[in-house]
């Protein structure tokens, strides 16, 4: 059993100070915490993914996911969701956005559930569930306090089975909206100081892609590895007929 994990507000006051100076501590919302309209919001229902999702998404591939739950935060088009829907036991997609909700809905995937949730605001609408991955490409992105982001990541400490993985990547943490405060920018370092308070490790695959976990994070099996290979292989025959097809 996995005893729910609160960060201690000693420890946060004193990162706060001694890291993160520059970005306010508390700023006292308690509703609709870090959520704010921009020039810069959009709505990703209908647009491409961009390269950094896509190097999160190619490292789950690698991994066997029968029996797996995933949970995506920031749905966006649900093209995560189309892409592992068949292979994974369940999918999660949490959006603040309507028109994101409607895109996954209408997939009309039977494994793939997505609701309108406030990543900073706790975790309620999920209570009880728990996932093998979390995918969180841009995990500052509208936050407005450390106190709230700490409150995201001690959502990922409660959400994650004993050995899973919170996974995103450092162009899109590392990534601010225009106007917006510059230090919200994190990297890895940065990552990996709030999730120690909450009994979090944070591992690097690669240059890009980053790991939050428990334990060091496993391994695909032989397996798994070759069973991608197979798909690529396949996919490549697929867009070759297509293209003399055409």
């Amino acid at each position: 059993m996995i005893l729910p994990k609160r960060i201690d507000r000693t420890a946060l006051h004193s990162l706060h100070t001694e890291r993160f100076a520059d970005l306010p501590f508390d700023c006292g919302e308690e509703l609709e915490p870090g959520i704010a309209d921009t020039d810069e919001w959009r709505d990703w229902s209908a647009m491409p993914s961009t390269p950094d999702q896509l190097r999160i998404e190619s490292y789950l591939d690698r991994f066997d996911l029968g029996g797996r739950a995933i949970l995506h935060i920031g749905s966006g088009n649900s093209l995560l969701a189309e892409r592992f829907a068949g292979r994974a036991e369940r999918i999660v997609g949490t959006t603040v956005v309507p028109g994101e909700v409607l895109r996954g809905e209408a997939l009309g995937l039977a494994n793939y559930r997505i609701l309108l949730h406030n990543k900073y605001g706790g975790a309620a609408e999920l209570a009880g569930e728990w996932f093998d991955f979390i995918v969180d490409n841009n995990p500052t992105i509208f936050c407005c306090c450390l106190s709230h982001f700490a409150r995201l990541i001690e959502f990922y400490a409660n959400a994650l089975e004993s050995d899973g993985q919170m996974v995103t990547d450092r162009v899109g943490l590392g990534w601010t909206m225009k106007g917006a405060n510059p230090r919200w920018g994190f990297s890895f370092e940065d990552l990996a100081a709030v999730a120690r308070l909450a009994g979090l490790g944070t591992f690097s695959h690669g240059r890009e892609t980053i790991v939050v976990a428990r334990v060091p994070p496993a391994q695909p099996t032989l397996g798994s590895q070759a069973r991608r290979a197979l798909r690529r292989i396949r996919r490549a025959f697929e867009r070759l007929w297509r293209a003399r097809s055409s």
